[in-house]
Parts: C-alpha cells; structure tokens; sequence
C-alpha cells in the first residue's frame, strides 16, 4: 500500500514538473516579448520627432538593416522616377481599407529608395483607390521616416499592385543597380508639394500585457506544486486515520449574525 501511495504521487509530483517547466518557457516567452515591445516603444520615441539628417550618414543600398534606425527621419533630394510606381493591397487606416503609394525615387548621388507616398482609400472598383495622387518628376528636397522592407507574401495582386513592400519584388523591373532594397521610406513633407496621400499615424506606444501573463504563468507554477502538496498532506491524514483539513470561508460576519437574531 506504501508503494502504491508514493507511486501514485511520484507520478503525480512528475507530472506537476513537467506543467511547471511548461510555464517557466511560457513565462520567458511573454518576458521576451516585453522586452521587445519595450524596445519598440523606446526606438520610436528616440527616432520619430528627431531631426532628420542626411540618408546617406545613415544607410547605403548595401548597408544591413539595422533595427535601431526604424523611423529615423532622413532628408534627400533628387526625383521621382514616375514609370516605377505600385499600390500596396490590404492596407486599413483607422478601420477603413485602402491601398499605399510606393513609388521610386532617383537621389543626385543616383541612389534610388522606394518612398511610400501616403494611404489611399479603397474606391468603388474595391480593387484600386478611386483616385491615385499624380507627381511630377521635377527636382524636389522629402524628408522620409526609415521603414525596413517587408517579407514577400504568398498571394497574386493585379498588374501595378503588390500584396507587400517587397522591395525585391518592386525593384526587378528598376534599370538602376544601386537600389534600397533593406529599407524605403515613409514620407512627411517635400518641396516643391505634389498630392499625395494621407500619412499613416505614428504607431501608438502600447507596453501590452506581456509583463503580467508571465508572472501568471510563473503563478500557475508554483500553484501546480502548491495542490500536489496539498493533496498528498490530505491523503496522508486519510491514511492516518485523521479527518482532512478543511478550507473555511467566512461567509457572514458576527455582526451580521447578530442583527439577523436582533429581527428575530
């Protein structure tokens, strides 16, 4: 009977081990998006509002992407290469759908970056904005906010579309060779001014709640031995002939009891 008690909590003990170690990963994981969000949070209060400074100081078309330049506003001049223009699909605005307009942009060192040129709602045709913003190709000075390039996804879009910033994908038809490719950018102002779309809202500096779910998951660790314990006090006690501690709960007070003898 011994063996079997202490087999049976063994088990029981090992299986609260394993739950356990399943939180603590748990746990790490929530820390580190913490971590991440927070880094997030701290490049874009550094970077978005500050001056900006020459592209060229910052980043080259060869030049890895580093993290720490997203949204570093960088200013240039040279002009729009107008044959090289796409709309980027599925991209909301304050819960609207709508499309960005990226278009290629020659610097006078002849560098060309991809620069996102504002959000344009979804027209009537569903398939394209009712009205694409026409530029010019004349010599102008923009300030942009550095973005890195996003991932090529799996899906189909419509001749002069993209399903993302592939910037792999947008450059391919681009007869210059010293292209951007880790990076495009956002734009905030130019001279001379041309229509253009709306710019998207600086992204909001949330912190989430990854810091409290991986102290809950530590929790639920220390809560999985706390009731193996516990239930291994109580089946001991059994064994022993004594009667099992039970949980009080305080559901009334004396007070309470007493006004309830007092109305009879």
């Amino acid at each position: 009977m011994k063996n079997n008690f202490v087999s049976r909590w063994l088990t029981w003990l090992a299986l609260a081990v394993v739950f356990s170690i399943a939180c603590w990963y748990l746990s790490q994981w929530q820390f580190a998006r913490q971590e991440e969000v927070s880094n997030t949070n701290r490049i874009i209060e550094q970077n978005y509002d500050a001056d900006p400074v020459a592209l060229e100081e910052l980043l080259r078309p060869k030049t890895i992407w580093n993290k720490e330049l997203e949204y570093r506003q960088v200013r240039l001049t040279g002009h729009y290469l107008l044959d090289n223009q796409f709309l980027i699909r599925n991209r909301p605005n304050e819960g609207n759908p709508g499309f960005l307009q990226l278009m290629a942009f020659e610097t006078d060192g002849g560098a060309v970056i991809w620069v996102e040129r504002g959000w344009l709602p979804t027209g009537s045709a569903v398939d394209a904005p009712d009205h694409v913003p026409i530029t010019n190709s004349i010599h102008r000075q923009i300030v942009l906010l550095l973005r890195p390039a996003e991932p090529k996804l799996d899906r189909t879009a419509p001749k002069g579309q993209l399903p993302s910033i592939d910037l792999q994908a947008a450059s391919q038809w681009l007869s210059e060779t010293n292209v951007y490719k880790q990076a495009y950018g956002r734009l905030v102002s130019e001279s001379p001014q041309s229509a253009k779309g709306l710019m998207m809202p600086k992204p909001e500096l949330n912190s989430g709640n990854h810091l409290s779910y991986a102290l809950q998951w530590l929790l639920f660790a220390l809560m999985a031995f706390g009731a193996v314990f516990w239930s291994i006090n109580q089946d001991r006690r059994r064994r022993a002939g004594q009667a099992p501690k039970k949980v009080k709960f305080l559901t009334r007070d004396k007070d309470a009891e007493a006004e309830d003898q007092i109305l009879g």
